[in-house]
């Protein structure tokens, strides 16, 4: 069952058009979904802080409080990983929602093959999806919030004063754990501990020099010299299996 949050101040559009569409989607597509209903983006917000997740997530952007993209920008700093759709009248918003990487922009007025068809596809590209989620307890203005990440998009953890950080590619959290438990946990999921207190995602290191270890986002960080050899011994085997 894929878990769908729609968000849309416009009750007349949510009952006479969304409902519609995607139960036609959902026939087309032929995969069970859920969807809920959001008036405000806040309260979708809010939802996602309560450590409810959806599987993928609809927006209009003309709306009060809060705007589908602003909306947007604060679900992905709690959930790097559900699919987001952006249905609605401002066909010139399209480029604009591109940096909170969209699966999908369907006008309102687009016709009902594209509308349904493109919502169809949508559901059918999560169903085959097969993401590897982490879930961490964060520190956010003085409050522990759970925080919902793809693994993949993890670049590494650090210690400072006792303090663990996470790091991902787009931003940085203060996490409830520490390092020690971090390095326990995550040594056998494809990460390596380069110094004392740097934990980084093999995935995303592109190249290994003396004393450094530099990652897709051209970040440098310090490599312990004894760590050296084992991190390139790991990585050929990691790279090996990718093969």
């Amino acid at each position: 069952m894929i878990s769908i949050a729609f968000c849309d101040d416009d009750s007349t559009y949510i009952q006479k058009t969304f409902k519609n569409k995607i139960s036609l989607a959902q026939k087309l597509a032929g995969i069970d979904i859920q969807v809920s209903f959001f008036s405000d983006g806040n309260k979708l917000i809010e939802r996602f802080k309560d450590n409810k997740h959806y599987d993928i997530v609809m927006l209009d952007i003309d709306m009060p409080n809060i705007n589908g993209k602003e909306t947007a920008e604060k679900l992905r700093l709690i959930d790097s990983g559900f699919f987001l759709v952006f249905i609605t009248s401002y066909k010139a918003e399209i480029f604009n929602t591109l940096p909170y990487r969209i699966n999908a922009f369907i006008p309102k007025d687009s016709d009902d093959k594209f509308y349904i068809s493109e919502l169809a596809r949508v559901i059918r590209e999560y169903d085959s999806y097969q993401p590897s989620f982490e879930i961490f307890r964060i520190m956010n203005n003085g409050e522990k919030q759970t925080l919902k990440v793809l693994k993949n998009d993890i670049l590494y953890f650090y210690c400072l004063n006792k303090t663990a950080f996470l790091v991902t590619s787009t931003s940085e959290f203060k996490l409830t754990s520490k390092i020690t438990d971090l390095t326990n946990e995550y040594l056998d999921k494809n990460f390596f501990e380069i110094c004392r207190g740097y934990i980084v995602n093999i995935v995303k290191v592109k190249s290994v020099k003396r004393g450094e270890v530099i990652l897709d986002n051209g970040v440098k960080l310090p490599l312990s010299r004894g760590r050296e050899k084992k991190l390139l011994k790991d990585l050929a085997e990691y790279i090996s299996s990718r093969i």
